[in-house]
């Protein structure tokens, strides 16, 4: 009996004063490793602020056109002038092809002139230049602003179309086998052009005659030596849709039509 009382004390003592006597005690933390304390905050160091954004670099300039950087000295009016490439051919274009033929025309013009121009710059034409400005030895040429008197109210409009000619095919040139070509031209012919065997004598690959049926069409009749390109046959290629590319490579045979350099 007496041991039965004692076990009923010792359950009621658990069951109602233990409860009481831990009553409005906070709970013990479970069990692990003790939180580290927060870290201090501050300015952060310069290896962890963001790093700034990139300065973009200045823009850089293009390239000097090919044509604005060679120079050419060309005997005009008796003395030798030293041009820019670029120079040269404005002048050139403008004397040797009438403004009013069609752009493609004139691009065709401009790369001849340019292509003649580098083949001649191995071998001279003159002993203190590379050309003349005389159209019967080298090539017709005066400086594009002397142009003004002849083309009155138009010199702007045709001044334009000549730098454009020439600036929109800057460094192109006619190649045969890697090559510039001498890349004669001449005002009209009869229907056909002629090969430099016919003419001079001697066979050039690139210079053989082709069909020039438009020519034709040239109020004045045949005018020039007929080998090359047709001036008046360039300007009605170009007015049937044809590109300078493609006028090119109708009146020089087997070429390439492309940068120099």
């Amino acid at each position: 009996m007496k041991r039965t009382l004692a076990v009923s004390l010792a359950l009621y003592l658990a069951v109602f004063l233990i409860p009481l006597l831990t009553a409005g005690q906070a709970p013990l933390p479970p069990e692990g490793p003790s939180p580290s304390p927060p870290e201090e905050t501050g300015p952060p160091s310069a290896a962890e602020e963001e790093p700034p954004e990139p300065e973009l670099p200045e823009p850089v300039p293009p390239p000097e056109l090919p044509d604005g950087g060679a120079a050419v000295t060309v005997l005009a009016g008796g003395t030798a002038r030293e041009l820019t490439l670029r120079e040269f051919l404005y002048g050139a274009v403008a004397a040797e092809m009438p403004a009013l033929y069609p752009e493609e025309a004139l691009k065709a013009q401009a790369v001849a002139i340019r292509t003649f121009a580098l083949y001649a710059s191995g071998r001279p034409y003159h002993e203190d230049a590379l050309l003349c400005g005389n159209p019967d030895c080298c090539l017709a040429f005066a400086p594009l602003p002397e142009r003004g008197e002849l083309w009155g109210g138009q010199y702007e409009e045709f001044a334009q179309k000549v730098i454009n000619a020439v600036d929109e095919t800057d460094g192109v040139v006619i190649l045969y086998e890697n090559r510039p070509v001498e890349a004669v031209f001449f005002a009209a012919t009869d229907g056909r052009t002629r090969s430099a065997e016919e003419v001079w004598g001697t066979d050039v690959p690139y210079l053989q005659s082709v069909e020039s049926a438009f020519d034709e069409e040239f109020p004045n009749g045949p005018k020039g030596h007929g080998v090359g390109m047709s001036q008046f046959g360039a300007r009605q290629l170009a007015l049937s849709g044809l590109s300078y590319e493609e006028i090119l490579r109708w009146y020089y045979t087997g070429v390439e039509v492309a940068r120099w350099g």
